[in-house]
């Protein structure tokens, strides 16, 4: 059985990473109700963080937007909102470069507590 997450190869989650930028893999799931994919805010290009309601936790979205507003300068850049299905989406652009898309994803993560889908990255 394969583990739930980012892979923890460098090679293959770059891969990975810079399929979803290119918008070749649309969306990449990270465990039941939890992905990743390319999504464009108007003409930016972002890498989004989406949580389906039948994932999120109770009171996850008060304590997502909480860490954002508390935590404001370490999650510049990344915005939170519900989706037209109730998703959770947490969004952040993709700029050429600035920073990289490991630092985005862990951070979009991050926000969300969810390190642990991190595998490389959790402690």
């Amino acid at each position: 059985m394969t583990a739930m997450g980012l892979p923890d190869d460098d090679g293959r989650r770059q891969v990975l990473l810079d399929s979803l930028v290119s918008g070749a893999v649309a969306h990449q799931p990270l465990c039941p109700g939890i992905g990743l994919c390319r999504l464009n805010a108007g003409q930016k290009p972002g890498l989004a963080l989406q949580i389906a309601p039948e994932a999120l936790q109770a009171g996850q979205v008060q304590r997502v937007l909480e860490r954002r507003f508390v935590h404001a300068m370490v999650f510049e850049g990344c915005f939170v909102y519900l989706d037209a299905k109730g998703s959770l989406v947490i969004w952040h652009a993709l700029v050429p470069n600035g920073q990289s898309l490991d630092d985005i994803v862990s951070r979009l993560l991050s926000l969300a507590k969810l390190e642990a889908l991190d595998v490389r990255r959790a402690p």
